[in-house]
């Protein structure tokens, strides 16, 4: 299961006055900040190396996780990017989001749950799971998903697409026109 993190960039920033912690990313990471940087920790030994940059955020592979951080908590030095923790630290935080993460799953999926969009829309119910499929019953008739498409937090379930990308998925899976979006259907004033 790969495993992501994006709650260790509070962690991990709010352990280190001296990571960049500017709204703005400083120049000089701008300047170092590339895919396949190698990124090291306080200690000056290697966390792991950029991934992928977008939206503000890295992604960084120790060999064992991957943990998105904002931009600007890594800071830079004659050696290279800079983040205010180490690998084992980063490593732990991304094992504890992960296990917090799939305890609110297992607590949160659960027959008749509501399953909610990214846009806050709720699409559906719970219907079956099984081992890592779960059915989404609708008004339209049910959708099978995998598990890893949804995430729960305090508020539920919520899928990893708006209402308007479910609907579309679901009407090219099964064939069917997609519905409008709920809020395509509010009259015109």
């Amino acid at each position: 299961m790969k495993k992501t993190l994006f709650a260790a960039a509070l962690m991990a920033a709010s352990l280190s006055p001296a990571t960049v912690m500017a709204q703005d990313l400083a120049p000089e990471v701008a300047a170092a900040l590339t895919v396949g940087a190698t990124v090291f920790g306080p200690n000056g030994n290697e966390v792991g190396t950029v991934e992928n940059i977008a939206d503000g955020n890295v992604v960084i592979f120790t060999g064992n996780n991957r943990a998105t951080l904002p931009a600007n908590s890594l800071g830079k030095n004659d050696k290279g990017l800079l983040l205010a923790v180490t690998k084992e630290q980063l490593d732990a935080f991304v094992t504890q989001a992960a296990a917090q993460a799939d305890a609110a799953m297992a607590q949160a999926l659960v027959p008749d749950a509501e399953v909610y969009s990214s846009d806050g829309v709720m699409v559906g119910t719970v219907g079956e799971i099984d081992g890592n499929n779960v059915t989404v019953e609708r008004e339209a008739g049910p959708v099978a998903l995998t598990k890893d498409m949804l995430t729960a937090d305090a508020d539920g379930l919520k899928l990893y697409m708006s209402e308007a990308e479910f609907n579309a998925a679901a009407a090219a899976a099964s064939g069917e026109a997609a519905p409008a979006a709920a809020e395509d259907m509010t009259p015109a004033s």
